[in-house]
This record gives C-alpha cells, sequence and structure tokens, in this order.
C-alpha cells in the first residue's frame, strides 16, 4: 500500500438547457448551453492558480465540453472514462423533475430526493441504484489515480456522483442538488492506493 495526499477538485459541468428546464439527464448524452460555454470559460480562469496538473473527466458531452475548455486555459491533458458519467435515470431520462410524482409515484420521488443511506437502493425502472453508482465512481477515480499519480486533479463530472464521492472521502452530508454547474468542491485527501483495485 501506498498512502498519498491527493488534492482534488470536483467540478459539476456547465449549464445545459435540461439543466434549466429542470429535465432529469442522467446519462442522456446533452450539450452546453451557450450560457453553460460562459460558465466553464470563467470557471478555467479562476483555475489558472490552483497548480492543477491533470483532468479526469466524464466522457458525456456536457462533461467534456467544460474539460476542454478548463484543459484549454491551463494547458493540461485531459483522461476521459465512461465511469465518470451520471447516474443513469433509466425511465426518468428526459422527464421534468415536476413531472416525476405523477409519472413514477410521490413514494419514488421522495426517495430520489432524499439523502438518507436508507434509500441507497433505490433505481428508477431500467436505471442504476445509488449504491451502484456511488460505487461506480469511487472504483473508477481510485484506479485513474493509480495509474497517473499526480497529485493535484481536477475531476469534472456530474451532480450525484460527485456528491456522493465526496460525502465518502469528507464523512460529511452533502445533497447532490446543493452543486451548482461549474461549481468546484476542493478536497484534500490522504489514500492508500493499493497495487490492484478490488473489482477490477
Amino acid at each position: 500500500m501506498n498512502q498519498k495526499e491527493y488534492q482534488l477538485f470536483l467540478i459539476r459541468h456547465g449549464e445545459t438547457v435540461w439543466n434549466k428546464e429542470r429535465r432529469l439527464q442522467g446519462q442522456t448524452d446533452t450539450p452546453l448551453s451557450e450560457f453553460g460555454k460562459e460558465q466553464a470559460s470563467k470557471l478555467a480562469e479562476k483555475l489558472k492558480n490552483k497548480k492543477i496538473e491533470l483532468i479526469f473527466s466524464s466522457d458525456l458531452k456536457r462533461a467534456k465540453e467544460t474539460s476542454e475548455q478548463i484543459s484549454h486555459q491551463l494547458g493540461i491533458k485531459i483522461i476521459y472514462h465512461p465511469g465518470l458519467r451520471e447516474i443513469h435515470l433509466g425511465e426518468a431520462q428526459g422527464i421534468l423533475e415536476s413531472d416525476l410524482p405523477n409519472k413514477f409515484g410521490e413514494e419514488s420521488y421522495s426517495a430520489w430526493k432524499s439523502s438518507e443511506k436508507v434509500y441507497d437502493q433505490f433505481r428508477f425502472p431500467g436505471g442504476e441504484s445509488k449504491s451502484e453508482a456511488e460505487l461506480r465512481i469511487i472504483e473508477s477515480i481510485l484506479n485513474l489515480l493509480k495509474l497517473h499519480r499526480k497529485n493535484n486533479i481536477a475531476i469534472c463530472s456530474h451532480g450525484f456522483v460527485l456528491s456522493r464521492f465526496y460525502e465518502h472521502f469528507s464523512l460529511k452530508k452533502f445533497s447532490h442538488s446543493k452543486l451548482g454547474n461549474c461549481e468546484v468542491i476542493e478536497l484534500s485527501i490522504p489514500l492508500e492506493i493499493p497495487e490492484k483495485i478490488i473489482g477490477k
């Protein structure tokens, strides 16, 4: 086991049209809106003095376009990985949040909105459970850290999975609805990176 101190910059992608409409995206491959592109450009400017060495990014368009702005302005490489995608929301993808109670029932809507661990096995039909998405993001990031061995890393991904990653390592409650578009959470963590990540 090798222990290293990592400075991670957890970045939610810029705004999309679906974000503005409050429509669930999940793994639907939506691009940034014009406003989202402006957000990404402004964020890149703010990150210039953070000494970021590398970007890990979801391969969905909205995260890629955000990462590209940061990469261009900071002159650093991007590693795209499908494991950093948002939680798959199955039949709820493309549905307005306000329509969820009518389509799936109040109980399902409450389970989705809740950050309580008792609802971690909840999934929309055809989608991932919350716990499956959390395990995926954690395993993916740990594997990327093991492979690339940089200390200051930006991770450009999505609201739900980044919030779960943050909760897991900070041991603080953090609802996925709190992280706005192009907002950043800085997380400093000592990690023991084994030679082989379990499950891979």
